[in-house]
């Protein structure tokens, strides 16, 4: 199989990387420097059309400017390796994928597996969702090795929120470890802020138990326990006195701007976008949490 793979970073090297040991030919679509290791080209359409697969792992900022460069078609399938929503908008990347192109077989993935840890083969996992079933098991088939387990599904909503949510929530928890606040606070983190994805997702149409499951649960765990993950590290410089954070709070925006549309409240993201924006420390958006009214759970 001719993998394709659009975005030359570490995490574009570490797809390829699961995509060879899987027994395939990936092949790297780029702009500006070549990577280094793999083959690669900087003509996106043409990298588009002689693949049976074409990952996007850009940012999520950049995958409408290389939907709209790559110009995929109706014959084209395209997975979304970019967790996070449109930081602009709050789409879905895959949403953005089919309003910028006529191409409609597009997947998601997700899951615990950190690009520096892929790239020195330890075992890792990943979902791969799609409404088309052809989708998800093609991409199993792509990624799937004795490196690297990929399970499929076909809840696409919940395992792309899950990726957006985990990049938020491995904020939290680097923050709360730059403090040492404890493994409690570890704990609140997680299961807390999982309960809210799984809210949001059900209010639009997800399944809960994926957040339950690698792309939520597997991958925040991983993903807060990884001390070079970029949420977990803007978050221990946020806790260290960084004034503010675009990067974080591009991302929160994001799932906030969809969690306002569908009405339902995320007392945690809200309280990290707060902190990222810099309209509040640290320690008073954490204090302000644990004084919220007990509930049941």
């Amino acid at each position: 199989m001719n993998v394709g793979i659009i975005g030359s970073g570490n995490w574009g090297k570490a797809l390829a990387t699961l995509a060879a040991e899987a027994g395939h030919q990936p092949r790297m679509g780029y702009r500006g420097r070549p990577p280094g290791g793999f083959p690669g080209t900087p003509n996106l359409p043409a990298l588009v059309r002689e693949s049976d697969l074409v990952l996007i792992a850009t940012a999520p900022s950049g995958v409408r400017g290389t939907i709209q460069a790559s110009r995929p078609g109706p014959g084209d399938v395209l997975v979304i390796a970019s967790r996070g929503l449109e930081p602009e908008t709050g789409l879905w990347l895959s949403h953005v994928v089919t309003a910028e192109s006529r191409c409609l077989r597009v997947g998601a993935i997700a899951g615990p597996a950190l690009a520096a840890e892929v790239m020195r083969r330890r075992p890792s996992a990943l979902v791969a969702a799609s409404r088309f079933d052809a989708v998800a098991d093609l991409t199993q088939d792509a990624l799937h090795s004795s490196i690297c387990r990929v399970y499929t599904s076909n809840d696409l909503r919940g395992v792309e929120l899950a990726g957006a949510m985990v990049d938020v929530l491995a904020v939290a928890v680097g923050a709360a470890d730059a403090l040492n606040l404890g493994l409690g606070v570890h704990g609140v983190v997680v299961t807390r802020g999982l309960a809210e994805a799984a809210r949001l997702g059900e209010a639009l149409g997800a399944n809960a138990t994926t957040f339950a499951g690698l792309a939520g649960v597997g991958d925040l765990v991983a993903s807060s326990s990884h001390s070079d993950h970029p949420g977990y590290q803007a978050g221990q410089a946020l806790a260290r006195g960084s004034s503010r954070s675009d990067y974080v709070l591009q991302k929160a925006q994001a799932v906030l701007t969809m969690a306002r549309k569908a009405q339902v409240e995320l007392p945690l993201t809200e309280a990290i976008a707060a902190i990222a924006a810099g309209k509040v420390k640290l320690r008073l958006a954490l204090d302000a949490l644990m004084r919220r009214d007990a509930t049941a759970e």
